[in-house]
């Protein structure tokens, strides 16, 4: 793939490009993994965006993207076998795929050993190969919602 202004890349290249930056070493799972949390952050309707693009592109979100990562500068060559697997569960992830993250709206791989405090209060919702997968917390007004028995 030639580097390419992201704004040009189909949903499916800029989600494919992003697991290809971030898991490329990664199984299948864990590729999968990765896509499903760009779409479960995009189902939040949150700060963190709303379309592939935005939630990809948004600054420090995934670090491969920012213009201080090594990866950063990094774009698959032309049959590479890992941007192959990236495309197909890219397309997998597009089409609606199994969330193998449990609804993971974070994660993280060595050298990082605990959560970023960023993230607030979060919980391990999955670990594939070297990726641990996040959530945040719910909230008290949440649990007692579910307490008292009122969906939210």
């Amino acid at each position: 793939m030639e580097p390419t202004p992201y704004k040009e890349l189909s949903d499916l290249q800029i989600l494919a490009l992003c697991i290809w930056r971030e898991a490329r070493g990664e199984g299948m799972l864990g590729k999968r993994g990765v896509g499903c949390v760009v779409r479960n952050r995009i189902n939040a309707k949150s700060f963190f965006g709303h379309d592939w693009k935005a939630v990809i592109l948004k600054p420090y979100q995934f670090s491969s993207f920012n213009s201080d990562d090594p990866n950063s500068i990094k774009w698959p060559v032309d049959r590479d076998e890992a941007w192959e697997e990236c495309l197909d569960t890219a397309a997998e992830v597009l089409g609606g795929a199994e969330d193998v993250t449990n609804g993971a709206l974070y994660y993280f791989s060595p050298p990082l050993n605990d959560p970023p405090h960023a993230w607030g209060k979060v919980w391990e919702t999955a670990h594939i190969g070297n990726l641990q997968f996040f959530k945040s917390m719910p909230t008290q007004d949440a649990i007692a919602g579910v307490t008292n028995g009122i969906a939210e």
